[in-house]
């Protein structure tokens, strides 16, 4: 899409078109002067780690048809670049959703669009949703953390929710290639930083909250205000799915504007789940709407909080005029996105890994694995650039589970070689890696630490039996760890 300064810029107050041609076409709006191509608008946000301000001369070197800044030129830029358009706002990200907007013509306003936000469960949640959509007939498209889909080239993203410019890109794709309803998952980043402007969503689901995100917050408190703020963004025509489960998400119905179906595993929850027997690969339960049964469904996914994932994504659809039945047992068929808890056989061995990336996620999955009643071999990538805090929880948590479950010891990895491969930086910090084994120190928790996922797999497959579980837990560190397990699996001798 195209269009001149004058247009991506009509109605928007003064911001001071210092040297500004009107006609400049802008072809596409940037905030990484990476990616900046020939009549870009770059605009130069503060990060959390850096100013975009200091990437102004990297983005005009680049070829940016205009910059939007918070201040004004140095006056080095501006003589190395006098004709380049420069326009000045206190704040460029709150014009960052509406110039995003406008660029691709409103694609929103065409579609009809779904939010999931919540610590854990959001991308599990989203293709459930889908999923039970696209079984009543209607195109479906998704940004998740784990993929995008609905357009041209799918593919995994580099953030949980794009920045603006991606994001109405992506609408506007998708939108051209037949998509009607679109989901999208929603962090406590984006809600912070205001990603969202200018958007409606007809429904939304909040799947819990537990602490996390606290380096980027503050606190736990900011940390609710923000996922709580989407509210503001779902149209009171619409609805609500509330965790009736999670104190913090039920208080959210006091101050929400749109009609709240409460899911969980609470009587008192609207849309309930009586869960009836499960196992490593399986869980089969009784959905109750307002205490009266609707459906028995077994479904291929294995743990009590895919079941929670279930009944949001059904209370959704119902806010759609879904049949809460028909939904339900839509689900019967689903398969759960990589590395949710993903199962697989590998000859005498189960191997299941999950994209656990917290407290919550750990707990989650450990009352999933210790239904399974058998030997447990415990692989975990500590998480990089997240903060201590959250490495020290982890760590807190498994000590715990180790107390029930008895899997010690954990094989831990920084998993170096993995991580540098990747475009965003997830090196574990010193700091991280330290409150991480002081944390297990203090719990005593046996721990055996690798710097090479490779390293630590080969330590778990050689302390498996026959029947065990390998179970491998961590974010982008682990990513590898099932195709690495399966392999070196496939050459033991049985």
């Amino acid at each position: 899409m195209s269009c001149t300064l004058s247009e991506l810029f009509f109605g928007l107050c003064d911001h001071n078109l210092r040297h500004a041609d009107l006609g400049v076409i802008v072809d596409n709006i940037v905030v990484d002067s990476r990616r900046v191509q020939p009549h870009d608008l770059f605009v130069a946000l503060p990060g959390q780690h850096a100013d975009g301000f200091a990437y102004i001369p990297h983005a005009l070197n680049q070829g940016a048809a205009a910059v939007l800044a918070a201040r004004a030129p140095t006056a080095a830029i501006r003589k190395t670049y006098p004709k380049v358009p420069w326009i000045t706002c206190s704040d460029p990200r709150t014009l960052l959703s509406e110039l995003s907007a406008r660029l691709y013509h409103y694609p929103a306003r065409a579609v009809t669009l779904h939010a999931v936000t919540g610590t854990n469960g959001k991308t599990s949640t989203v293709y459930m949703l889908a999923h039970i959509l696209r079984h009543q007939g209607l195109a479906t498209a998704f940004w998740t953390t784990n993929q995008v889909e609905g357009i041209q080239t799918p593919f995994r993203p580099q953030m949980t929710t794009p920045d603006p410019p991606d994001l109405h890109r992506f609408l506007r794709e998708a939108g051209e290639r037949g998509a009607r309803h679109i989901i999208i998952e929603v962090s406590s980043h984006a809600l912070q930083l205001r990603k969202i402007a200018g958007l409606t969503f007809q429904t939304a689901a909040f799947t819990n909250i537990t602490p996390d995100h606290l380096d980027f917050h503050g606190s736990f408190e900011s940390y609710v205000q923000a996922k709580a703020s989407l509210l503001q963004y779902v149209s009171s025509k619409g609805g609500l799915a509330l965790n009736h489960d999670d104190d913090q998400i039920r208080a959210f119905a006091a101050t929400a504007t749109a009609p709240v179906t409460f899911f969980g595993m609470d009587r008192d929850a609207d849309l309930q789940a009586h869960v009836d027997s499960w196992g490593v690969d399986y869980t089969q339960w009784q959905l109750l709407y307002r205490r009266r049964p609707v459906a028995r469904i077994r479904m291929t996914v294995p743990g009590s909080h895919n079941v929670l994932n279930a009944l949001a994504a059904i209370a959704m659809a119902m806010h759609l005029g879904c049949d809460a039945a028909a939904a339900a047992h839509s689900l019967q068929d689903f398969v759960l996105p990589p590395r949710r808890l993903e199962t697989i056989q590998a000859g005498r061995y189960t191997i299941m890994s999950d994209v656990a990336m917290n407290r919550g996620s750990y707990d989650a999955v450990m009352r999933a694995v210790a239904a399974v009643h058998k030997p447990l071999v415990v692989v975990t990538a500590l998480r990089g650039n997240r903060g201590a805090l959250v490495n020290r929880d982890i760590a807190y948590a498994l000590a715990d589970w180790n107390q029930a479950l008895h899997f010690e010891p954990v094989l831990a990895t920084l998993s170096d070689a993995n991580l540098m491969r990747l475009p965003v930086d997830y090196r574990v910090r010193s700091e991280e890696q330290q409150a991480f084994m002081d944390a297990a120190h203090e719990r005593n928790l046996s721990v055996r630490l690798f710097s090479e996922l490779s390293q630590a797999l080969d330590a778990a497959i050689a302390r498996l039996q026959s029947g065990s579980v390998l179970l491998l837990l961590g974010t982008f560190g682990m990513d590898d760890g099932l195709e690495i397990a399966r392999d070196r699996l496939s050459q033991r001798p049985h």
